[in-house]
């Protein structure tokens, strides 16, 4: 994962890993998002992570808000948001339901370097 992070990185981007809920069916949080990925093997060191418990009690926008929108429908799914605005540049995504973007890494790495050489 580290040598991932650093391809993004040296691109200009910044990983946001986001965990929604933990092995118990709560609210995941910052650390059970870092247990999640040291336990698969995935050490993280330049990306953040977060849990949708901590955003449970902010008014807007609350958990499960992405959960909300169009593009989740039960999957989980890559934003590609440019920092000097917060839009939504792009999105992928992964999971088990059929029509799945399924992006390699690699091919996230391009279109993030696409969104970057687009602004």
């Amino acid at each position: 994962m580290a040598q991932v992070e650093e391809q993004y990185h040296a691109v200009g981007a910044q990983l946001i890993w986001v965990l929604q809920e933990n092995t118990r069916f709560e609210h995941g949080t910052a650390a059970d998002c870092r247990s999640f990925m040291d336990n698969r093997g995935r050490e993280s060191t330049l990306g953040w992570c977060v849990g949708d418990a901590e955003i449970e009690n902010q008014n807007p926008p609350g958990a499960e808000v992405f959960n909300d929108s169009p593009f989740a429908i039960g999957r989980g799914y890559d934003l590609i948001v440019s920092r000097r605005d917060m839009v939504i540049r792009d999105v992928a995504t992964h999971g088990t339901p059929g029509g799945n973007d399924n992006l390699t890494g690699e091919e996230l790495l391009e279109r993030v370097q696409a969104v970057i050489d687009g602004l």
